[in-house]
């Protein structure tokens, strides 16, 4: 199949949700035409792409996004050492299978449920729209996991998979296998839109201590191979509204309203290499 665009949504907790659905809302505001041959979601951005290509509508997505997220608490302090220490650990697989341990313990099915009904409540008969590549993590494996419409896979438990943070959400059984977290591969996961001649970019958080996980230097590859690349990451407002807890849904007012404003700013930016 020949990808002329494709739309990357990055990772980023809650407000990165809030951000991603405002600064899209923002460009189509101003024109832009959203539509992409691929759509590619990884945790928060997951949340996004799904609704984004079932054909949500996006301004009502927002006004009721604040009693969606506001539900949402701080990250809790007593994951974050394990997380810290998985990015450090020399060995990438080993420390998310030291992690997918951790997450297996504790599943049930009561949990995930709660979970995955808590999240996507909205998604659960949804048709796999062909242009959506949802990205999580195999628990067992450790290994990525691509979701995609060729799979007989339910897009509400995927994008709970994607955004099952380890130790703070129960990883999610998808076709006999648990899932969790797909921002464990790459923040973004940018790499997968190799191929494609224009490729934008929703990055609420794009580092990562391994050089060839972060945004930036997947989307230097993909510019080496020819594609046109355009990286958008919160701006000076929208990191202030964001605050530093990706979990802080309290905050949805102000990054919806600063994402917006940011959306409507770059859009003429974006005619330049944005062929629909």
């Amino acid at each position: 199949m020949s990808i002329n665009t494709a739309l990357v949504l990055g990772s980023g907790g809650a407000t990165g949700i809030a951000w991603e659905l405002a600064v899209l809302v923002g460009l189509a505001d101003a024109g832009v035409n959203l539509a992409a041959d691929r759509v590619i979601g990884t945790s928060a951005g997951a949340v996004v792409a799904a609704r984004l290509t079932t054909g949500a509508d996006l301004e009502l997505l927002l006004v009721g996004l604040g009693g969606e997220l506001v539900g949402f608490d701080r990250t809790p302090l007593r994951v974050l050492p394990a997380l810290v220490a998985a990015q450090l650990y020399p060995s990438r697989r080993q420390a998310l299978l030291w992690l997918g341990r951790a997450a297996a313990r504790g599943w049930t099915a009561a949990a995930e449920a709660v979970w995955v009904e808590r999240l996507v409540p909205d998604l659960g008969e949804a048709d796999w729209p062909e242009s959506l590549v949802i990205v999580a993590t195999d628990v067992v494996t450790g290994r990525p996991a691509y979701f995609t419409a060729s799979q007989p896979v339910s897009l509400s438990l995927a994008v709970a998979a994607s955004c099952a943070l380890p130790g703070v959400f129960p990883p999610v059984r998808v076709d006999g296998r648990l899932h969790f977290d797909g921002g464990l591969r790459s923040p973004a996961n940018l790499d997968l839109a190799v191929g494609a001649q224009s490729v934008l970019a929703l990055v609420p958080n794009g580092g990562a201590v391994r050089p060839h996980r972060r945004a930036q230097a997947q989307g230097a590859s993909l510019a080496n191979h020819g594609s046109a690349v355009r990286i958008v990451s919160p701006d000076s407002a929208s990191r202030a509204a964001m605050g530093p807890d990706p979990l802080a849904g309290q905050r949805t007012s102000a990054i919806l309203a600063a994402g917006r404003v940011q959306g409507r700013r770059i859009a003429p930016e974006l005619d330049r290499f944005w062929a629909v």
